[in-house]
């Protein structure tokens, strides 16, 4: 009976010491749920940003790619990306051809104007009425012109009340972005400045 009790107690030391030794390594085996899945996810995030190439014909300076299939804003200097942001797109894919659709267009199109828009409302037609902050703190405005030949306008990248819709089909065609990201997007924004939207 001792022998067994000597040897049980042995194999504890050892898998305890096994898990608090070599604390950057094991640490993480027997805590996989708490500290392997963040590792992977900014792994994962990591290896999209290093994935994504210059654009064909990149202006040189700063621009901006949107890669809907990506749900996924890129800043990118001299087509080199610099810093990436997750966003919401429109309800419908495809490229924009009317006014309500839903979607967002795909094309090359200039910012012409910054906005604030932090005291804006919207209806979104769900029986909820007005919403405060549906547009976050920023509006940037993209000249879409030469693409709807002045049939529909209005697409622009700004903020939301809703986080939740952050990676997702959710908008009425415009570009959203968590308030805190565009923010930090809004830094490196001018007027001109060219917006690329890609499948």
């Amino acid at each position: 009976m001792r022998p067994l009790l000597l040897i049980g107690i042995t194999v504890l030391l050892l898998c305890t010491a096994g898990c608090t030794s070599h604390i950057g390594k094991r640490i993480n085996d027997c805590n996989t749920s708490e500290t392997t899945v963040p590792q992977q996810n900014a792994t994962q995030e990591a290896k999209t940003e290093q994935a994504v190439p210059l654009i064909a014909n990149a202006p040189s300076g700063t621009s901006i790619l949107i890669r809907k299939s990506e749900f996924r804003l890129y800043l990118l200097v001299n087509g080199n990306v610099v810093q990436s942001w997750p966003i919401a797109l429109g309800k419908n894919a495809g490229q924009k051809e009317v006014v309500g659709d839903m979607k967002t267009p795909n094309g090359s199109f200039p910012v012409d104007e910054v906005l604030g828009s932090s005291d804006w409302t919207h209806d979104f037609g769900d029986g909820k009425g007005e919403i405060a902050g549906a547009y976050g703190p920023y509006f940037i405005s993209l000249d879409t012109s030469a693409l709807s030949g002045g049939a529909w306008d209005g697409i622009g990248i700004h903020g939301t009340h809703d986080p939740a819709s952050i990676g997702t089909r959710a908008s009425e065609g415009c570009i959203r972005m968590n308030n805190e990201d565009l923010c930090a997007l809004k830094e490196h924004v001018n007027v001109g400045m060219q917006v690329t939207i890609e499948e």
